[in-house]
């Protein structure tokens, strides 16, 4: 490929990240979660650093993302967050040895209509107050006493998953967990309980969250859950460095317009530079003019709508000619969160709209 286009990918970073954690969650297990392409950073890439930096097992929102990281044989549990979607998956999943979740009775008849004979391991999702997903505390009894018709099912432990984990002051985490500490109480699976209640908020924030199995998802990327708060403040480091190059140069006087809808007009002599990269790759349009970018290794900011493959940048005070790098975000440029925060929005969103035709590289 020609294009200047990259989304470099860090491996130390990545083994950095689980190693934290380790650190604060010490006594769990990590179930890795590399749903959505691995956060926008590319699953093929991620999950066998992960698989060789110790976490115990991965997360997934569907059989067909489990199915992707089933072909990269990395000898680790997959777990299906959001259960089966249609009967016909049970079977399939059961064939895989994934680990589903069960959050609905629809599901339940799924499973003793298609694999009541099949050897399946499963989590039961239980609703602690989010009210999105998972059975009422009050259902459980019920449930279990469905699940122990069935030998061969092996019911794992309880799932839940916090609300409110990126304001850890919240008292509402507090009566979460207290909640799950109830439905905890009243399992009686074959095995001690394999609770997991902890997503990267709960890991870095809320050790009372923590159980078997802890959840990390946004951290393991270096990002941060906590609005405010970049990831290399609490001690991660940016997987992601998503880079492109200046591929023209112009210079305009004032009162010159530029780009779509000339919503830009320059104020004096300025020089500007053109770079590869626009909302067709998922480099946000609505950023508009300011936005932190770094161009040859010095700070500059956007200029101008950004077009589909082109935005454009300020290089009046810019050492940078043409094919000068530039760094869009994350590692040595401006911090995913920063432009999440610019944009009213969290750094999930942002690196999950980095499109499959901005290419991936992992670099040591």
């Amino acid at each position: 490929m020609t294009r200047p286009m990259v989304a470099e990918i860090s491996a130390t970073a990545l083994r950095h990240n689980v190693a934290v954690v380790r650190q604060r969650a010490p006594h769990a297990r990590i179930m890795a979660a590399v749903k959505a392409n691995a956060y926008g950073h590319d699953v093929t890439l991620c999950a066998p650093v992960l698989a060789e930096a110790g976490v115990d097992a991965f997360a997934v929102a569907s059989l067909e993302e489990a199915e992707t990281l089933h072909a990269l044989r990395l000898e680790r549990p997959i777990c299906i967050l959001g259960g089966p979607f249609a009967a016909e998956e049970v079977r399939n999943a059961a064939a895989r040895d994934y680990l589903l979740v069960i959050h609905e009775q629809r599901q339940l008849r799924w499973l003793e209509t298609h694999a009541a004979d099949v050897a399946l391991r499963l989590f039961v999702k239980v609703d602690t107050g989010m009210h999105r997903l998972g059975f009422a505390p009050d259902r459980l009894s019920a449930v279990f006493a469905a699940l122990r018709h069935y030998p061969r099912w092996r019911v794992l432990g309880l799932m839940s998953h916090l609300a409110r984990s990126d304001t850890p002051d919240d008292l509402f985490n507090r009566q979460q967990a207290d909640v799950f500490a109830e439905a905890m109480a009243c399992f009686d699976g074959s095995t001690a309980g394999q609770h997991s209640l902890a997503n990267s908020g709960g890991v870095l924030a809320l050790p009372f969250t923590h159980h078997r199995w802890v959840r990390p998802g946004l951290m393991l990327y270096g990002l941060s859950p906590f609005a405010g708060r970049s990831g290399s403040e609490i001690g991660l480091q940016p997987v992601l460095s998503w880079r492109s190059a200046v591929v023209a140069t112009r210079n305009l006087t004032p009162g010159d317009w530029l780009g779509y809808g000339a919503t830009w007009q320059s104020p004096a002599h300025c020089r500007v530079g053109v770079v590869a990269a626009g909302y067709g790759d998922g480099y946000p349009r609505h950023l508009g003019t300011g936005a932190p970018i770094t161009v040859a290794g010095q700070a500059a900011r956007t200029l101008g709508r950004v077009s589909m493959d082109m935005l454009s940048v300020d290089l009046t005070e810019v050492q940078a000619e043409i094919d000068a790098p530039v760094v869009l975000m994350g590692a040595g440029g401006a911090a995913v969160e920063v432009l999440a925060a610019r944009l009213g929005t969290i750094p999930y969103e942002l690196s999950c709209r980095i499109q499959a035709r901005v290419p991936r590289r992992l670099v040591p």
